[in-house]
């Protein structure tokens, strides 16, 4: 945290920082506490946005990232208590051991924190590029059509999740 405060010291030495402006940062909901997000608020970050990718606990142990969505909703509670005025949710279909019933889980999960945003992203398997993604078994990828299955029915859920006084007519 010393390193961090630092950081924004040395920037807000060299740079205006509007108080009206905007400042974002990506956090690991595995390693940040509700304390360190209200720290982060001490520093001026108003924004911020989580890695979720799925809730689902076999998806997790097949992509070698357990989280659970307990620890994942207390860091939400604890950005809307300190004053972030934008939370997002980063969600990942085409995982390894997706399914549509978990993933469907997994959306009513993350609607019903009423994030700001949500992020979906396609899963890419590129082992040569990621080491990590070497330890995954390419037989646990969903097939193209079943990926579609995931996309389509994230599109439907998240867009019926879309608050009538959302702001600026965006999307979840």
């Amino acid at each position: 945290d010393a390193e961090l405060a630092e950081l924004m010291r040395v920037l807000r030495s060299e740079f205006d920082f509007s108080a009206a402006g905007e400042y974002a940062i990506e956090i690991d909901p595995r390693t940040v506490t509700p304390e360190r997000v209200a720290f982060l608020a001490q520093l001026g970050f108003n924004r911020i946005s989580l890695g979720v990718q799925d809730f689902d606990s076999e998806v997790q142990r097949a992509i070698h990232r357990v989280q659970g969505f307990e620890e994942t909703q207390a860091v939400i509670r604890a950005a809307r208590k300190h004053g972030f005025r934008s939370i997002n949710v980063d969600l990942i279909y085409g995982l390894p051991k997706q399914t549509l019933e978990g993933f469907a889980r997994t959306l009513a999960l993350v609607t019903g924190c009423d994030p700001d945003r949500v992020a979906l992203y396609s899963y890419a398997h590129l082992p040569a590029q990621f080491k990590p993604q070497r330890r995954i078994a390419e037989a646990d990828i969903p097939a193209p059509e079943a990926k579609l299955q995931l996309l389509t029915m994230a599109i439907e859920r998240l867009v019926s999740a879309i608050r009538p006084d959302a702001s600026q007519g965006e999307a979840p």
